[in-house]
């Protein structure tokens, strides 16, 4: 017994020597929720509930969902934000309003909307505007004419849901972000996209078939209400 004692010590320890990849962000699941909860509570929700109600709610991003997304930015911090499939700003008014009460007053978004007959960013509230750039256009050409930043904080997916169009964002933008940087999707239950680009986030051990934290391109990842996330890891520990 004593033997086996000690073997399975040293497993124990050698299993251990390595920090779990996302040991370091368990705080992101706490501050977001807390964040989020605030929010919908809050009087900005109620003003921008009544903004929607009276604009109609078809296609726009649910409340929960919204106060979520208000969480993450707040949570994230970040000073270039590009979000696809902006439709009339109801997801971009709870990330521009997370920018105000962060202190964020150099942060930008760029919000592309491809549907020439849609009232761009028309819920914006007039206070948040500043921080906004509206940008009309298909999100492919402005990836191949260049015409966004080179390095992005924060990618927010919510343009046409198909599969094979949710993997291409998810691929362009991932390039795109800084290490620490944060992918954002909504209506990540339509297809097996999201799931399958974080997956391929993933490396592991041969051995074991355990995470290889130094491999694997994420810290954490996860989904709440509609709402998926990853926070790109860009280099090895």
């Amino acid at each position: 017994m004593r033997g086996l004692s000690r073997t399975w010590w040293r497993r124990a320890k050698k299993a251990n020597q390595h920090e779990p990849v996302s040991m370091r962000f368990y705080n992101v699941w706490e501050t977001v929720s807390r964040f989020a909860a605030e929010n919908r509570t809050s009087d900005f929700m109620a003003e921008m509930t009544r903004r929607r109600d009276a604009h109609g709610s078809e296609g726009m991003m649910g409340l929960l969902d919204c106060a979520t997304l208000y969480g993450l930015t707040r949570w994230q911090r970040p000073t270039v934000v590009v979000e696809s499939g902006g439709f009339v700003g109801m997801s971009s008014a709870f990330i521009l309003k997370a920018f105000v009460d962060e202190g964020l007053t150099t942060a930008k978004l760029y919000s592309i909307e491809w549907d020439a007959d849609c009232e761009q960013g028309a819920l914006v509230p007039d206070e948040l505007r500043p921080q906004f750039v509206p940008l009309w256009g298909k999100v492919e050409d402005f990836v191949k004419g260049d015409q966004l930043p080179a390095s992005i904080d924060m990618f927010l997916h919510d343009s046409s849901h198909s599969y094979r169009h949710m993997l291409w964002e998810f691929r362009e933008f991932w390039e795109r972000l800084r290490d620490r940087g944060l992918l954002v999707s909504h209506d990540v239950n339509l297809n097996a996209a999201f799931p399958e680009f974080v997956a391929k986030t993933y490396a592991h051990n041969k051995k074991t078939g355990r995470l290889d934290a130094r491999r694997t391109s994420h810290y954490e990842w996860g989904r709440c209400g509609y709402i998926g996330f990853v926070i790109k890891k860009e280099k090895a520990d």
